[in-house]
């Protein structure tokens, strides 16, 4: 049970942020102690003191994971760590298409010979300029380029993906954008190992299936299911098997290095005559299992299934028993001493309880499946069996996974699909045909003839997958979406999960009770959720590149204005997102860069009087007029001096959204503050939040 209080250390460290000597002191206090113990083992210590040993255990693997935290921890590095000049660096990444650039990383090295890696400047996210005349770097190339390098910044939206977290937990704390004449190729494949393989193994399997001729959706959806290349699936292709409850389809898991594994063990049944060639068989599957985690980049849920399956092979070769639980946490443990971060990973966590919860629950479920008598069934009611068997077990399993994932899955993407059960009985057959036809099919390569037969088959199988998933994802409420719990609310319901599955397990009433406790805390924290969800007021003001975007609720209904070109639904899903949050209803969407109306402009929130001024307009004929407000929000780059404000408005706070450029803001800011006029500037400090709103936002 190490990885336990290894978990918990991971925590501590990434919360307190000590110093790498107080982990060392820790696991040498426990050491030590343990040690002292061990000695005196002959004498008898008082009983009231025996729990010291087990103190000192699990003390000493909570430093462990201090440890390691902190050991493999990245520190931000500062912007002048780079230089004004050339930048050298390795891509460390295969460059990702987008619409309008190739996204990479770069680890940036120093000196003449290209040895040293510069301390604290590791990866940086570089995006390169998309030109037809161009191709990107390729992975493992040296380069060289002059680039500024700045910070990755979130918007600071309330709601949304926190993106600068999320690199820093992959000690990315820096970007760039590289044009074509900024960068040089120093070095083509300068740096090699396992993963450039892997990646150079991927791509050459992704150009045999377009010169197959599968193209389209239909080609990233067999990338993804097959290789775990993501790149190309359009965020419609994305939301459609999100909604269905299909999404697991497409990120490799340990359905397909299961699936990898039965066909390689069938490959080499013909080596299982003696114990050498057992052995050869064996090392020949884990080598198989680990190239196909190297060409899907090392995923955390390709990594566990291969470790498990690594353990359960090296298992049947030595004879031994295996526990599907120790085995499990085993290689949580190994994979988080390599990647303490790896605790932050939706798909490792997702993965981790989608195995945990099948393995403690399925025993209960294995006897409702139908049970063979090879002796009194004839061969049609075994084949029913058979075929009932295999249907009721995508079920039970299915059912399994999802009490285990669903928790953590709705903490993530605010929905749950209520035809999961369709969706994978549906998905998982024809995935596992649509992986066995794609190695086929990579196969039958160099043969034109059978190459064009498998291919028709493969487009045949895709095909029925996405529209089995387009026609799940149509059903009368296919999906329940805004549903909202906070971290302290899903802790509790695991834990209520937990204990009542040790309860079934084990039957004993103090795990009912401490289930049933915790169920309370749940219900708790889920009323005071609501509670802070009951806004009589708010108005947002959003951080969005270039763009006015606001949001302004009045209890039970809310207005959104953005810029014309910013109205589509994604675009404006952070204020889509707060109105599900505190249930409000959406009731005009307004184009900013149209308003006119001083009662489009002009809001009250919580006694407070707010005014957009977008227009060099609305200052002439302000000249002679007093308006006094509270807050006044400049858009547009849209010029009113100090005195104006201070005369015309009555006004003492001034915010700036993001549609002003850098330099007007920093000149209005110095000019107002020597006025006494605070500033607020939504570009540089995240989203404005006003009115009692904002408790919901905090609570989640």
């Amino acid at each position: 049970m190490t990885y336990i209080p290894t978990i918990i250390g991971i925590l501590i460290e990434r919360i307190a942020n000590f110093e790498i000597i107080i982990p060392i002191a820790g696991i040498s206090a426990a050491v030590a102690l343990m040690t002292f113990l061990y000695v005196k083992r002959k004498h008898r210590i008082s009983h009231r003191y025996n729990f010291i040993n087990g103190v000192s255990f699990f003390a000493l693997w909570i430093f462990f994971g201090m440890f390691i935290t902190e050991y493999q921890r990245v520190p931000k590095p500062m912007l002048n760590d780079f230089g004004d000049g050339v930048k050298i660096g390795v891509i460390s990444s295969p460059p990702e298409e987008k619409p309008k650039s190739f996204k990479a990383t770069i680890k940036i090295i120093n000196g003449n010979e290209y040895k040293k890696v510069a301390k604290p400047a590791n990866e940086i996210l570089v995006y390169f300029e998309k030109d037809t005349s161009h191709t990107p770097p390729e992975f493992g190339d040296l380069i060289g380029f002059i680039s500024d390098v700045r910070y990755i910044e979130s918007n600071g939206n309330p709601l949304e993906f926190d993106y600068q977290q999320y690199m820093s937990r992959q000690g990315i704390y820096c970007q760039a954008y590289i044009k074509n004449n900024e960068y040089e190729i120093l070095q083509p494949a300068y740096q090699k190992g396992i993963k450039y393989y892997g990646a150079k193994i991927r791509q050459s399997l992704i150009d045999i299936y377009r010169e197959s001729g599968i193209d389209g959706q239909q080609l990233a959806v067999l990338e993804a299911l097959t290789l775990g290349y993501k790149a190309d699936l359009e965020p419609e292709t994305i939301s459609t098997f999100q909604t269905s409850g299909a999404m697991h389809i497409l990120a490799v898991s340990g359905l397909h290095t299961g699936i990898i594994m039965l066909i390689t063990n069938l490959l080499l049944m013909f080596l299982n005559y003696s114990q050498t060639t057992r052995i050869i068989k064996c090392a020949l599957i884990i080598l198989t299992l680990w190239s196909f985690a190297a060409i899907t980049g090392f995923s955390p849920s390709v990594c566990r299934s291969a470790l498990m399956f690594s353990m359960l092979t090296v298992s049947q070769i030595l004879n031994r028993n295996v526990s599907t639980y120790n085995t499990l946490a085993a290689s949580a443990f190994i994979l988080l001493t390599f990647n303490p971060l790896l605790i932050f990973n939706v798909g490792f966590g997702l993965s981790y309880l989608a195995v945990l919860s099948i393995i403690s629950i399925m025993p209960f479920m294995q006897n409702l499946l139908p049970k063979f008598d090879p002796v009194h069934d004839s061969r049609w009611i075994l084949v029913k069996k058979w075929v009932l068997k295999y249907f009721l077990g995508i079920v039970f399993v299915s059912i399994a996974a999802q009490i285990g994932t669903s928790i953590l899955s709705i903490r993530t993407f605010n929905l749950f699909p209520t035809y999961f059960l369709i969706t994978n009985i549906l998905v998982i057959p024809l995935s596992y045909f649509i992986m066995v036809t794609a190695i086929l099919l990579l196969s039958v390569s160099w043969c034109a003839p059978l190459m064009g037969l498998v291919t028709a088959i493969l487009k045949f199988l895709l095909k029925m997958l996405t529209g089995s998933v387009s026609w799940i994802e149509n059903l009368p409420a296919s999906s329940i979406n805004g549903i909202f719990i906070t971290n302290p609310s899903a802790i509790f319901l695991y834990a209520a999960l937990g204990f009542l599955i040790v309860f079934c397990h084990y039957k004993r009433a103090l795990q009912l009770k401490i289930a049933l406790i915790f169920i309370c805390l749940f219900a708790a924290s889920i009323a005071l959720f609501d509670s802070a969800k009951n806004v009589n007021a708010q108005l947002i003001v959003y951080n969005k590149t270039k763009s006015s975007f606001y949001s302004i609720n009045n209890g039970k209904n809310i207005t959104i204005i953005a810029n014309s070109s910013k109205l589509d639904e994604r675009s404006i899903s952070p204020a889509l997102d707060n109105a599900a949050l505190v249930h409000a209803n959406l009731t005009e969407i307004l184009a900013a860069d149209t308003l006119s109306k001083i009662k489009d402009l002009f809001w009250q929130i919580d006694n407070k009087k707010f005014y957009i001024l977008n227009s060099a307009h609305q200052i002439e004929i302000m000249k002679d007029v007093l308006l006094p407000v509270d807050f006044i929000i400049v858009s547009e780059n849209t010029f009113v001096n100090a005195e104006m404000i201070t005369n015309n408005f009555k006004c003492e706070n001034v915010i700036f959204d993001s549609s002003n450029t850098e330099k007007f803001v920093a000149a209005r800011t110095s000019e107002y503050q020597k006025h006494g006029i605070k500033c607020f500037d939504v570009a540089k400090e995240g989203a404005f939040v006003f009115g009692d709103g904002a408790k919901a936002i905090w609570w989640y």
